[in-house]
């Protein structure tokens, strides 16, 4: 199977590797289909994607994929050429493993050539000595070429290309430092291209500024070279066609799904995986919508920004009442990170003022201008549910600025563990909610959509 494809890697975080990503992939897409990727649970650099591409991007993440990674690779990129974006620096996994998880993980498993972004401001012949160890550190990784950027003037160029000349490995690019194409950030990252972060024309500037300065050619080749696939993926519960479980073999199971500014982090094919197996997916905006959509089965309310929205939120009482109304109809109500915050009785602001909101968990929630959890977690069920069954395990990842305090005894939803360290219990667990700071991909755990329908239908 031949799918031209190519790793954008870094030597560490802040190179540039999504700018670099998302220019290249506009520019590939004047001349090929792309489809684009990010390594590991990132929410927001897929929105560039999506913009540069035309279509959604994908995760690739070890823990959270786990054996279907593979797979999903495979069947989402027939058809496309790949361009994959890395996370933090190339060899960079989860904590106390020798890189489960990295980019060069990621490649590997994909068999796809890399690209290493240097840094260049503040380099000249040292920087051969940077490639060179990242050359050799792992001799099963196919580091292919080298794309220097922030160089400074075209007399450094020459001695970085100078530098690199003995190691055998292309440049492929010498990117003068630019400031307008910086890309908006805070605390959570980068801005999401869905708040309108770019200005108009952002991506085709930056798909020419990439036309001049790189070898483009050079990267064509050198995606198109990269070896046929024969590890023999599987077409499981992806494949083509509608299979769908139904809802008592009557209908589909109505699935409402927040999505607007506030509520947007969700993994393209977790959402592909839910409406395979059985949920027709039906998207609602607690921003803009006055009630809940009718003949809905269950919610679930993603992540996101709700502390940037929380007085439209909080004066949006006429939705927040429906949202009542469905809870106490016993219906399933699932909710990750900044859904469960939404969910309880107020949220403060990063400025102290406080929004009364859902009510639904007796729990307060507050921004900080601190990281309150970060990172890989195993999470198992304390509570038998709709998700599954008491112990069950789940592999998730929290990031957030904010911290929650319970106004009464509550059974939570999760133990969390990093590794073999027993962590805390996290999230809330009553009745028909199910809720928490872990955000889980569903194509990697499909099990816990397997229990969930089968909880509404009655199984």
């Amino acid at each position: 199977m031949a799918v031209p494809r190519i790793v954008i890697a870094g030597t560490h975080s802040g190179v540039g590797k999504t700018t670099l990503s998302s220019g290249l992939m506009a520019l590939l897409a004047q001349r090929h289909p792309i489809q684009g990727y990010k390594v590991g649970p990132d929410y927001i650099d897929p929105s560039y994607h999506r913009l540069a591409t035309g279509r959604p991007s994908r995760n690739l993440d070890s823990w959270l994929l786990g054996d279907e990674l593979s797979r999903l690779f495979w069947q989402s990129a027939q058809g496309y050429w790949a361009v994959i974006e890395g996370v933090m620096g190339l060899f960079d996994g989860m904590r106390g493993t020798r890189g489960f998880g990295s980019t060069a993980d990621i490649a590997k498993r994909v068999q796809a050539p890399v690209l290493l972004v240097v840094d260049a401001a503040s380099q000249a012949q040292s920087a051969a000595a940077l490639v060179y160890g990242f050359q050799h550190y792992d001799p099963e990784l196919q580091l292919s070429g080298v794309i220097f950027n922030r160089v400074r003037s075209s007399a450094q160029e020459q001695m970085l290309r100078d530098a690199i000349a003995p190691l055998d490995l292309p440049v492929l690019g010498c990117l003068p430092r630019e400031d307008r194409f910086r890309l908006p950030e805070r605390h959570l990252g980068l801005v999401p291209v869905d708040e309108q972060a770019l200005r108009q024309g952002y991506l085709a500037e930056l798909a020419d500024f990439l036309k001049e300065h790189l070898d483009l050619s050079g990267i064509e080749r050198i995606m198109t070279e990269a070896p046929v696939e024969r590890g023999g993926w599987r077409e499981t519960f992806l494949a083509s066609g509608s299979q769908s479980r139904g809802f008592a073999g009557t209908r589909m199971v109505r699935l409402g799904i927040a999505q607007d500014e506030a509520f947007l982090f969700y993994y393209q094919d977790a959402l592909d995986t839910l409406k395979y197996k059985g949920f027709e997916l039906v998207p609602f905006s607690p921003l803009h919508d006055s009630t809940l959509p009718a003949r809905l089965d269950a919610l679930f309310i993603g992540g996101g920004f709700p502390e940037l929205f929380l007085r439209e939120l909080s004066e949006n009482q006429e939705f927040l009442a429906s949202l009542r109304v469905f809870a106490q109809a016993k219906k399933p109500i699932y909710a990750e990170c900044g859904g469960f915050m939404y969910l309880g009785e107020q949220i403060k602001d990063f400025e102290g003022q406080t929004y009364s909101l859902a009510g639904l968990i007796p729990m307060s929630s507050q921004m900080t201008v601190s990281l309150q959890g970060m990172g890989y977690r195993k999470g198992l069920l304390a509570e038998d549910g709709f998700l599954g069954s008491q112990g069950s395990v789940v592999h998730g990842h929290e990031f957030h600025y904010s911290k929650a305090e319970f106004s009464r005894a509550h059974r939570p939803l999760f133990h969390l563990h990093k590794g073999a360290e027993s962590l805390h219990s996290d999230g809330y667990a009553e009745d028909n909610i199910a809720a928490s700071y872990l955000h889980l991909h569903f194509t990697g755990q499909p099990e816990l959509v397997d229990h969930w329908l089968g909880f509404l239908q009655g199984e």
